[in-house]
């Protein structure tokens, strides 16, 4: 089964654990995924053992972590996380030098982002030979809270490509522009058959030429900007995601990257109604009236939309009171959007973000540079012309067709 393939059904099969775990009241909980690995077991065993190294992203981390002289086992240090220097401890309980290794994190040692659950053990194996090899990550903890529930799986899976992204490069055998391709050309068969099970064939064909125009407008800025594109997946039942190498070392690049994905899609859009007006197309009609709504509703400010991450940049030099007072109010509106739509999927992402948004610690001096105020106006002018155009659009064609009598 291609790893992608492998990597949905495990997020899907830990996902429906979830209800089941609550209903009869099971909170210790334990995670386990394997992956082959382009790379010798010597490379691989000294970066999942180091503690002190610059993994791959995205986003890119660095552990940088001391042996504590009056601890056995015990390193403590910093980890730099999306921009951010967070405090990191853990013990060392069992170690098989080359093949294991186990270890505890110390949760009153470390940052409150790294309080997944009580008693959390972890643990990596390796084997393999000098060609390639196999890494198995695994994790045991008592969950103390929903959204933990929703993000382990995801933490562990993104923690797993990180450790092997890294072997791979050290190898000299990173992944190329085929891997980018082949993970969109999967994951998109994947979710236009969830849409042509929603909806039709017609329809699910039009939202996948929209959320692929859109994702290439992210690429696009990425590219711009000079963050390093890892690719486009495209996710069942809910769209797509353009992922970076980073985020971007300030709001302006944040908020640039996140507003090109609507804004360069203007241009598509007016494409295909230009197209349904000199060729009297119903399907470029409809095609125009699906991008105009997509990437319209993709404004809405509310995370983890662009909408919001544009909010998210516009807003970073207020009172952090307020600046959480403003992304709760729209994550409230987010999770009625959600249940009015029915979109189950939107609902979960928005609980499991929710915690992060809303409590997380803040240091000023590891946040992203904020925004100046002329940058200010040109991306807050950028998002308000934007809206406009898709809700004109929008207006325009729906107009059109009721007098039509298409709908």
């Amino acid at each position: 089964m291609p790893t992608i393939l492998q990597n949905i059904f495990f997020l899907i099969t830990e996902l429906l654990r979830v209800p089941v775990d609550l209903a009869t009241g099971i909170t210790r909980r334990s995670y386990q995924i394997s992956r082959a690995v382009d790379a010798p077991k010597s490379v691989i065993w000294a970066v999942v053992s180091a503690n002190k190294i610059k993994l791959e992203g995205p986003p890119p981390m660095e552990l940088d972590t001391d042996p504590d002289p009056e601890r056995p086992g015990v390193f403590t240090g910093t980890c730099i996380y999306g921009g951010r220097h967070l405090r990191f401890a853990y013990q060392v309980i069992a170690e098989t030098p080359g093949e294991a290794l186990t270890l505890r994190l110390l949760p009153e040692e470390c940052d409150p982002i790294y309080h997944f659950g009580s008693e959390y053990i972890g643990a990596v194996a390796v084997s393999g030979d000098d060609q390639r090899s196999i890494i198995t990550e695994s994790c045991e903890l008592t969950h103390t809270k929903f959204s933990t529930r929703l993000l382990m799986p995801l933490t562990l899976l993104r923690s797993l490509y990180s450790l092997k992204r890294t072997a791979e490069t050290r190898a000299g055998r990173g992944r190329d522009w085929s891997d980018q391709v082949r993970n969109a050309f999967l994951t998109g068969a994947l979710t236009f058959a969830s849409f042509a099970a929603i909806f039709d064939v017609s329809i699910a064909v039009m939202l996948l030429i929209v959320v692929l125009l859109h994702e290439l407008g992210h690429v696009i800025a990425m590219r711009l900007v000079g963050i390093p594109v890892r690719g486009i997946y495209f996710i069942p039942f809910f769209g797509g995601v353009a992922v970076g190498q980073n985020f971007g070392s300030s709001e302006a690049v944040r908020g640039f990257v996140a507003l090109m994905g609507p804004a360069a899609s203007m241009l598509t859009t007016a494409l295909f109604v230009w197209l349904s007006v000199q060729q009297q197309d119903q399907f470029m009609s409809d095609l125009a009236l699906m991008s105009a709504a997509v990437n319209g509703l993709n404004l809405l400010p509310i995370l983890p939309l662009d909408g919001g991450r544009v909010l998210q940049a516009l807003t970073a030099r207020l009172p952090v009171r307020l600046t959480r007072a403003i992304h709760g109010a729209m994550l409230l509106f987010g999770l009625v959007l959600a249940a009015v739509f029915r979109d189950v999927l939107l609902m979960i992402i928005i609980l499991a973000i929710a915690p992060g948004v809303l409590f997380a610690k803040v240091n000023a001096q590891q946040m992203p540079t904020p925004l100046t105020a002329s940058q200010t106006f040109w991306l807050a002018s950028g998002y308000v012309a934007t809206f406009v155009f898709y809700l004109a659009i929008v207006i325009q064609l729906w107009n059109e067709a009721f007098a039509a009598g298409a709908v």
